[in-house]
């Protein structure tokens, strides 16, 4: 048995950790380091190594039968404040729940490659903190080993384990694989020291039910594996997720699925949404063990490309469901869309106002517009008039001449107009309708159009028959 001999009272201090200097001692508040995961710092000192037989054992086992998980309640100490916590027990030690999770996840891939880890030592209550600490103090017990004062070793907690690095393989795994499961040595010198606070995949061990936890069940559109869901710039898509509540609290308004990486505005944002951040709540309250919807709209507002767009769940201001200890999942990359988003169709060539190309824009002659008056004049071309021109009589010339009559403004005394349909008897004359030339003489528009002349002609036939 060792000894301690105290010369000093420096010497006596030196050999007392008080708090903040003992092994595994943390700097904050307990609830909060425990509630929000945050590792509690260390010193230099530490721990002697065990002496459990089981920290040398290399033996085979199944990881699943080293695990009991019949729960009971326990006081946890961070820091020196107290907490409640759920402790299982894992090779016949006490554990925190979800610290046992992480374990068995961590310890089925090292028994996979042909390490065996085990648990030496686990969750310390009070009493047992006590009596190791007063073995140290009064170097009259426990080989007089260092330990920590009463309410501030991490072993309190329920999340520091002492784990068998001195059998085959183990301290070399677990120092290449233990992150990935969350696990940390968090004590310099104590190389079987490893805690575990959150870190690495959801707890999905075989005990305990997280706080916040989601199955996945359905959703509206194709998973991410098969082509892409495409869209035109502007579209939108209706979509929904359906996930089974198989947590322990009610999902509310509170609870939100939400864009991931987290708290990273999506491309896919659509002005329907919570924020450029959130989506939406569960479209009701969904008990533990219902079935839950959250119903969305996607919008192809972004450039196009493709885009896949992970989504996850998050109890506002408590936890992401995938964050442990509170969350069990499902993973932030679980649920994702695939979106093609493509350019728009474009626009239509603007509707046509005027009369097709190459048209006059006029009625031809001849013809009846709709909304207009039939003139009544027929077609009988140049060879009914009566013109005496050089085109002979009847004739036309090639510029629409009938004779020699001058058709550039008005009649020819032959009567006939341009496009070869005789003129009517007083056509050109004033009767009241404002038509006569300008020098007073029947028959001389003096440049007025054609058009003018047959619209006052109707004009005063209108007049003779009222």
């Amino acid at each position: 048995m060792r000894t301690c001999l105290f010369v000093t009272a420096a010497l006596l201090l030196a050999c007392d950790p008080g708090p903040g200097n003992g092994p595994g001692d943390g700097p904050r508040d307990a609830a909060a380091d425990h509630e929000l995961a945050i590792v509690p710092a260390h010193d230099e000192e530490h721990e002697d190594e065990p002496e459990d037989p089981l920290y040398w054992s290399s033996e085979p086992f199944d990881p699943l039968t080293a695990i009991d998980c019949a729960e009971h309640k326990d006081t946890g100490y961070v820091k020196g404040d107290p907490f409640e916590i759920t402790v299982v027990t894992v090779d016949g030690k006490p554990v925190e729940v979800q610290t046992a999770n992480a374990y068995y996840q961590m310890a089925q891939a090292a028994a996979a490659d042909g390490v065996n880890i085990k648990v030496v030592s686990g969750f310390r209550t009070m009493d047992e903190q006590t009596y190791l600490y007063n073995c140290y103090i009064n170097c009259n017990c426990n080989n007089c080993n260092l330990a920590a004062k009463p309410g501030y070793s991490n072993h309190q907690s329920g999340h520091a384990l002492d784990l068998n690095t001195s059998a085959t393989g183990v301290n070399a795994w677990i120092k290449a694989h233990g992150g990935d499961y969350g696990f940390s040595a968090t004590v310099n010198g104590e190389p079987w020291h490893w805690e575990w606070w959150g870190d690495g995949p959801p707890a999905s061990g075989p005990c305990g039910v997280a706080q916040f936890k989601a199955t996945y069940v359905a959703q509206s559109f194709p998973v991410s594996a098969d082509p892409a869901v495409e869209l035109k710039m502007g579209e939108t898509l209706d979509a929904w997720i359906d996930l089974k509540n198989t947590g322990k609290a009610k999902w509310t308004a509170n609870t939100k699925l939400a864009p991931t990486p987290r708290d990273m505005a999506s491309p896919l944002f659509d002005v329907g949404w919570l924020s450029p951040t959130r989506i939406t709540g569960p479209d009701a309250d969904t008990p533990a063990g219902e079935v839950g919807r959250f119903s969305f709209r996607l919008a192809a507002n972004a450039a196009p490309g493709e885009y896949f767009q992970t989504f996850g769940l998050v109890e506002e201001g408590v936890t992401w469901f995938s964050q442990a200890p509170k969350g069990g999942g499902p993973p932030d990359d679980q649920l994702e869309v695939r979106i093609m988003v493509v350019e728009a169709d474009p626009p239509p060539p603007p509707a046509t106002t005027g009369a097709e190309s190459g048209s006059s824009g006029g009625v031809e002659p001849g013809s009846t517009g709709a909304g207009e008056v039939d003139t009544g004049l027929a077609e009988t071309g140049g060879a009914s008039g009566a013109g005496t021109g050089s085109g002979g009589e009847g004739e036309s010339t090639p510029t629409g001449e009938a004779g020699s009559g001058d058709m550039s403004g008005g009649t020819s005394s032959g009567g006939g107009w341009q496009g070869g349909a005789a003129l009517p008897s007083g056509y050109g004359s004033d009767e009241g309708c404002g038509c006569r030339s300008p020098d007073g003489g029947p028959g001389r528009g003096g440049g007025a159009a054609p058009g003018l002349l047959v619209l006052c002609w109707l004009l005063r036939r209108r007049r003779r028959a009222a």
